[in-house]
C-alpha cells in the first residue's frame, strides 16, 4: 500500500451517472490535492475504476455489511428473520432510511464475505471499506444531544439463542417474552452482552479481511466507525475499536458533527479517543456540507458555512498521526470548499 496520507472524497453512485462530467470532477479533485475516491455501491464498473486511476487517484470501494437500504429493504422484506428486534419485543422501525440487520445471521454474513471476495477478485480497487458492519443504530439522529438512550438491538430469537449458548447467561425459566429476556439481560448480565456483540463484530471483520487479503493481497482493508458519543457507541454498536484496529489498515471515525448537532470543535475530542486507541491507522471522515437534496426527508443537520467547513478541517489538520482524511460528500469539493481543502492540506504536508 502506499505511505502518502490519504485525502480522500466520498462520493455516492449516482456520481457516475454522467461519465464526462465524472471525468471532469476527478481531474479537479485532484487540483484540490485530493487523491482517493471512496464510493458504496452494490455493483461496479471497470470504466469508472480506470478513469480514477487515469486522473491519479486511487479508488476505494464500500460495502453496506448489515444494511438493505440500498436495495429498499428487499433482503428483509425476503427473510424477515434478519429483521432487528428491540428490547422492549418490537421490531425496529425505519428512520429515515435506515433499519439495519441483525449481525448474527450465518447465511447473511457468508453472503456478504462472498461479495467481498468476488468484487476483490473482479475489480482492481486499492481497497476496501467496511460500511455498516456493527449492530443496528441509525447513530446519526439517535445519538443527538437531548435524546433519550436509543433502544438496544438486535433481541431476536436466533441472537439469544447464540447468546445463551455462548455465554450460558440465560435462566432456563421465568422470561417469557423477549422484552423480559432483553431485561434480564440488561440488568444482570450487561458486561457479557457487549462483549458478545463486539465479538460477533470482531469475527467478522476478521473474516472479511481474510477473504479481501486472499482475493487480492495489495488491496487495503478500512472500516467506519462510528464515534463514541456519551459512552453509549460502543455497548450499542459492537464496534470494539480496540479489538478492530490490528485487523484493518484504516479506522475512520465519521466526525459528522453538523449531521449530530455539534459544533466543529466536537471533532477534536472525537477524533482523539480513536487516535489514542488506533494510532496512525486513524482515518477521520468530515462532514463538508449538509444535505445534498434539501427537499429529501434525510436529514444532515442545519446548513454549513464556509467559515463552518473551515473549522471542521482545521480540527483534522492540526494534527498529524493520522492516516489522511476523508471529505463527506466529496461533491462538496467542487466549489469554494475545494479551495479551502487544497491550501490545508498543502500546509499539513
Amino acid at each position: 500500500m502506499q505511505s502518502e496520507r490519504i485525502v480522500g472524497a466520498f462520493v455516492f453512485p449516482e456520481f457516475w451517472s454522467n461519465f464526462a462530467d465524472a471525468k471532469e470532477i476527478l481531474v479537479s479533485f485532484r487540483e484540490r490535492r485530493v487523491n482517493a475516491i471512496m464510493t458504496e455501491s452494490d455493483a461496479y464498473d471497470l470504466g469508472a475504476i480506470d478513469e480514477t486511476h487515469k486522473a491519479g487517484l486511487r479508488f476505494y470501494a464500500g460495502i453496506a455489511c448489515f444494511s438493505d437500504h440500498a436495495s429498499n429493504f428487499r433482503l428483509l422484506n425476503g427473510r424477515p428473520e434478519l429483521w432487528p428486534i428491540l428490547e422492549d419485543g418490537s421490531p425496529r422501525p425505519k428512520l429515515e432510511w435506515y433499519i439495519g440487520i441483525s449481525p448474527t445471521d450465518c447465511r447473511h454474513q457468508q453472503d456478504v464475505l462472498a461479495k467481498i471476495g468476488s468484487l476483490a477478485r473482479t475489480y482492481p480497487v486499492d481497497g476496501l471499506f467496511l460500511d455498516f458492519v456493527r449492530w443496528p443504530l441509525h447513530w446519526e439522529i439517535e445519538l443527538r444531544p437531548g435524546r433519550s438512550r436509543p433502544l438496544d438491538s438486535s433481541f431476536d430469537t436466533a441472537t439469544l439463542t447464540k447468546f445463551e449458548a455462548a455465554t450460558n447467561a440465560l435462566p432456563r425459566a421465568g422470561l417469557d417474552t423477549t422484552s423480559a429476556k432483553a431485561q434480564w439481560i440488561r440488568q444482570h448480565r450487561f458486561r457479557e452482552w457487549v462483549d458478545f456483540k463486539c465479538k460477533v463484530v470482531t469475527d467478522f471483520v476478521r473474516e472479511a479481511r481474510s477473504v479481501l487479503k486472499e482475493a487480492r493481497p495489495d488491496a487495503g482493508l478500512g472500516i467506519y466507525v462510528v464515534p463514541d458519543v456519551n459512552g453509549l457507541t460502543e455497548p450499542l454498536t459492537g464496534q470494539r475499536i480496540a479489538d478492530l484496529a490490528p485487523l484493518v489498515d484504516w479506522a475512520a471515525p465519521m466526525l459528522y458533527h453538523n449531521i449530530l448537532l455539534q459544533a466543529p470543535g466536537w471533532i477534536a475530542s472525537a477524533l482523539a479517543d480513536v487516535v489514542k486507541i488506533a494510532g496512525p491507522k486513524a482515518l477521520p471522515l468530515v462532514q463538508a456540507d449538509s444535505n445534498r437534496d434539501p427537499t429529501s426527508a434525510v436529514d444532515w443537520g442545519p446548513p454549513m458555512t464556509d467559515a463552518d467547513w473551515n473549522a471542521a478541517l482545521s480540527e483534522v489538520t492540526a494534527r498529524r498521526d493520522t492516516s489522511g482524511l476523508v471529505v463527506f460528500p466529496g461533491m462538496a469539493l467542487v466549489g469554494p470548499r475545494g479551495e479551502a481543502l487544497r491550501k490545508m492540506v498543502g500546509a499539513w504536508r
